[in-house]
């Protein structure tokens, strides 16, 4: 049998192997620093980005505000501020109350409630039955007649909203002069820009301290919510 011959260590075939080696394990090295530095800059560029983007989202985030005639409930000074778009002939809005009046009960004087009308349902009362209950808080009665305009949505007429008036003791002659003159209409075409600003696509939309919350959400979940703002 024949033997394979080894090659001596001075041999220019060893040095050529030995060279060749040497340069792949360079070659490696060197792939390493280089990938490692170019994926340390690309995310440091990463980081920054997401900084900056956080730092523009913060400065054009915008937030409700508590204007002239919004029906309020609820101290002034409460820690958490709760917003509520709402439209009397919509069935979330409606199921939405119970849970709202829970968050009263259990937080108290810690809440500030502040109603907004939006009419988006597209039914013919809904905006009439807004302007009702706007002319309702001119007389501090706001929160009274919208828990009557829920009780029974789908009946809401102008004759209902004068009877409801009367039981809830109103100047009728104020209150009939005030819905017959659509006096609150431009209110509630403010509440409809201010809606699109915030992009609210849909009812009930709630806001607690700036949090948004969009659609119909329950009482153990807005509950939490509550909890974190008032740590």
């Amino acid at each position: 049998m024949e033997t394979k011959k080894k090659i001596p260590y001075n041999s220019p075939k060893f040095y050529f192997v030995y060279f060749l080696l040497f340069s792949i394990v360079i070659l490696i090295i060197f792939s390493f620093i280089i990938v490692g530095y170019y994926w340390d800059y690309w995310s440091q560029i990463r980081t920054m980005d997401k900084y900056y983007r956080g730092q523009q989202d913060e400065l054009t985030q915008v937030f409700p505000e508590i204007n002239q005639y919004d029906p309020i409930k609820g101290q002034p000074d409460a820690k958490v501020i709760i917003f509520e778009y709402s439209d009397f002939l919509c069935p979330n809005c409606q199921a939405a109350q119970a849970d709202l009046t829970s968050l009263e009960k259990t937080y108290g004087d810690r809440l500030l409630f502040v109603f907004k009308g939006l009419p988006i349902t597209n039914e013919v009362e809904a905006r009439p039955a807004l302007l009702a209950a706007y002319c309702a808080n001119e007389q501090s009665k706001f929160w009274e007649y919208k828990d009557l305009l829920f009780q029974n949505p789908d009946l809401l007429n102008q004759q209902l909203y004068r009877q409801y008036a009367a039981q809830l003791n109103l100047n009728l002659e104020q209150f009939n002069q005030c819905f017959a003159n659509n006096k609150y209409t431009q209110i509630i075409d403010r509440n409809l820009a201010e809606a699109l600003t915030l992009q609210i696509n849909s009812v009930p939309t709630v806001f607690i301290n700036g949090q948004k919350i969009e659609g119909y959400s329950n009482f153990k979940s807005l509950k939490n919510i509550i909890a974190q703002k008032l740590k």
